[in-house]
């Protein structure tokens, strides 16, 4: 067999005609399209359309690391005109329709990434084969970046699998495993890894041979699927699609962009790939794209253990964390095992006695089983994931871990208590993080001997949703042990941000004004509903009183506490909040908080029903225009002013770390950037001057932060 490199590409043809292109983009983690490795495919392409010995083509990557990642984003967030993005648009599908238009079989063997742009390139060969193991992603999740897939998959992926599992998959920006991909048609064949070079080899022998992948069961499967595509059902679906996403789609232009270009595909008097091409160029320079291409890019940063740590080199140790311990298996620590488990670490976890260990190792069996039903994983693979997680009644279960998560009740005296407990079983070189959402790392540290090897690893609940993870520095925490950390957080699939220890560290305490000035104007008399729904409005996944009832208002109560040092008025948000605890009314957990759930539908309560007594709201004064409402303003600005003053504190080292953190983890409107992005949008200039006038209104809690300007116009 001939081979000959190029820069991107190994390509060679075997004497049984099996033309093998190899993409291995240098320089890269994973391989990426960009102008250059087009331009040589183009080539590629260009060959194969004169030769006629060859009999199969077969794409493949030349790195573990995955497939085909996609377009480079960074070509992407370069481009800053629709007339820039037309030729590149242009290039690509015409490339992958002369992939399609091949007159010899094609191929693309899959494993890892392949997502975006390679699944587009997969989708203009004949076959689709991938490796059924964990790491096998695959789908189109330009969505999530404020785009449509532009490169022929709104055209071709509906076509292939049926208008409704297109539209789930583009819409939402979801990726498939394998075995997910294969039971809707995107795959032809899921090969288990154990038995990928030899099953590979007999596909290659069975195309060339001329033998079809396909089944007559997959065939006709296939054909029902596709049944969706055509006449008044496909007409029904798409209209059905639209209005429900009508609403979002005012926030979320690719959602109607990436129906309409569906549409048109499924249409025989329209043109899809143009209507692709202009919904794309049009897209991409929205500022809902230009947002979540910043929340792209700084997530990515966020992953860098370089961005945490000064030394690069504290991120290699030679002991990495692969073995975890748990203290407490609560809502919390079960979460986190659970999450644990299903990326392959060993955990042990510790209960208090012998019934708290039996309910914890149910709590942590059901959310196993939770994610076995969702993932479709067989109960083979369901009870190896139950035998990773050991539950016992004594630290000397922690005798080889390298890491271990206090996990117990958010009081200080009883963390101090289980953290020394814990440390004299452990390890020199193990870490212990404890998972407070408030309290003071430094404080608990004081109940330890080596407080280097200590911070906070704060998850967010529930666990195995939420990306997010705080990592907190101490005032005694060392590089390496932050370094560990960030890589353990990436190890589990999340995302970390390092904090300072400081009251409520970054998202609670920018989230807490914004609550609890929530619960004071439902103090005033205001809605519970109307609140929520203005929130909603403004691009919320939720609103405040609905999140407060999710969290508890008991976590709420006990992150108000702790804000009492550095945040005005959190006393009267105290004394609404107390009376409802007292009373084991603390939210969604309980039947009853804010809404009462006891019903088919969650009611809301009346002001007066919730707090006792009313106070009368203040004068009304006017605002600069900002384009949000008189509700949206007063709850969205005490979040922008602590946003700002987490800034002027240092609570994270990188600006753009508070708008990432909020967004991930309260879901602050995404398509909004952030707090930080927000005030930029507005202007600094409107900011100060609304916020002066609200502090008119209501007093010092919305207080201009030092580091705005103090010369704002009036």
């Amino acid at each position: 067999m001939t081979k000959r490199k190029l820069k991107n590409f190994t390509v060679g043809c075997d004497d049984a005609g099996v033309f093998r292109i190899v993409l291995d983009v240098p320089g890269r983690p994973v391989n990426v399209l960009d102008h250059c490795v087009m331009q040589e495919l183009d080539g590629i392409i260009a060959e194969l359309e004169q030769r006629n010995d060859v009999q199969l083509v077969v794409f493949k990557s030349g790195k573990e690391s995955g497939f085909l990642a996609g377009a480079d984003v960074e070509s992407i967030a370069e481009i800053e005109t629709a007339d820039q993005a037309l030729p590149v648009l242009t290039l690509g599908q015409r490339l992958f329709d002369r992939i399609e238009r091949l007159p010899m079989t094609t191929v693309a063997l899959i494993h890892g990434p392949c997502l975006g742009g390679g699944l587009e390139l997969a989708l203009a060969c004949d076959y689709r084969v991938a490796r059924d193991n964990s790491s096998t992603k695959i789908g189109l999740p330009e969505i999530k970046l404020g785009l449509i897939p532009g490169w022929g998959g709104t055209q071709r992926l509906p076509r292939l699998v049926g208008l409704r599992h297109g539209l789930s998959l583009i819409l939402t920006g979801k990726h498939l495993s394998a075995r997910e991909a294969c039971n809707i048609g995107l795959i032809d064949r899921a090969i288990d890894p154990d038995h990928w070079r030899d099953e590979v080899v007999r596909v290659i022998d069975d195309l060339v041979s001329g033998r079809r992948l396909s089944s007559v069961t997959a065939k006709l499967k296939s054909l029902l699927q596709r049944c969706d595509s055509i006449g008044l059902l496909k007409d029904w679906i798409l209209s059905i699609t639209q209005t429900k996403l009508a609403k979002k789609s005012e926030h979320y232009p690719a959602l109607a962009a990436a129906i309409r270009s569906i549409a048109d595909g499924l249409d025989k008097h329209a043109d899809g790939f143009d209507t692709e091409r202009q919904e794309f160029a049009r897209l991409v320079t929205t500022p809902t794209c230009r947002q979540l291409l910043r929340l792209f890019f700084s997530r990515e940063q966020a992953r860098n253990t370089k961005t945490w740590t000064a030394n690069s080199a504290w991120g290699i140790h030679r002991e990495p964390i692969r073995k975890l311990g748990v203290i407490g298996a609560g809502a919390m620590g079960a979460g986190i095992a659970q999450v644990a488990a299903t990326r392959g670490y060993e955990v042990c976890v510790k209960e208090a006695d012998e019934q708290a260990a039996r309910r914890g190792r149910q709590r942590i069996h059901q959310l196993i089983s939770q994610y076995a039903r969702h993932k479709g994983i067989c109960v083979a693979a369901e009870e190896t994931l139950r035998r990773q997680v050991t539950v016992a009644e004594h630290f000397d279960t922690f005798a080889d871990v390298d890491c271990v998560i206090e996990a117990v009740v958010e009081r200080m005296d009883v963390k101090k208590s289980v953290l020394a407990a814990a440390e004299h079983s452990i390890k020199n070189t193990t870490i212990l993080a404890t998972n407070t959402s408030a309290l003071s790392v430094s404080e608990m540290a004081q109940s330890i001997s080596r407080p280097s090897h200590f911070a906070g690893l704060h998850f967010f609940n529930p666990v195995h949703r939420m990306e997010l993870v705080e990592v907190v520095r101490g005032e005694h925490t060392s590089d390496e042990t932050i370094a560990r950390l960030v890589n353990l957080v990436r190890a589990l699939g999340k995302t970390p941000i390092v904090t300072s220890d400081s009251p409520g560290f970054l998202v609670n305490r920018i989230l807490f004004p914004y609550l609890g000035e929530s619960i004071l104007m439902i103090r005033e008399g205001h809605d519970v509903a109307t609140l929520d729904r203005e929130i909603r409005k403004f691009g919320m996944p939720m609103g405040p009183i609905e999140l407060l009832d999710r969290v508890g208002l008991d976590v709420a109560l006990h992150v108000a506490q702790s804000l009492r040092p550095i945040m005005k008025d959190v006393d009267e948000v105290i004394n609404v909040l107390a009376p409802l605890v007292e009373r084991g009314e603390t939210g969604f957990k309980t039947g009853r908080g804010f809404y009462d759930y006891g019903g088919k539908r969650k009611r809301p309560r009346q002001s007066r029903e919730l707090v006792g007594y009313l106070v009368a709201p203040p004068l009304q004064v006017d605002f600069k225009f900002d384009g949000l409402s008189d509700i949206q303003r007063r709850l969205i600005y005490p979040m922008l002013a602590e946003a700002v003053r987490c800034e002027e504190e240092s609570v994270v080292s990188h600006r753009w770390a508070i708008d990432l953190a909020m967004v991930l983890g309260t879901g602050f409107a995404p398509h909004r950037g952030g707090p930080i992005s927000l005030t930029e949008q507005i202007g600094e200039d409107t900011v100060v001057t609304n916020l002066e006038r609200l502090r008119s209104q209501f007093g010092d809690r919305f207080k201009t932060p030092q580091m705005f300007s103090t010369g704002a116009k009036r």
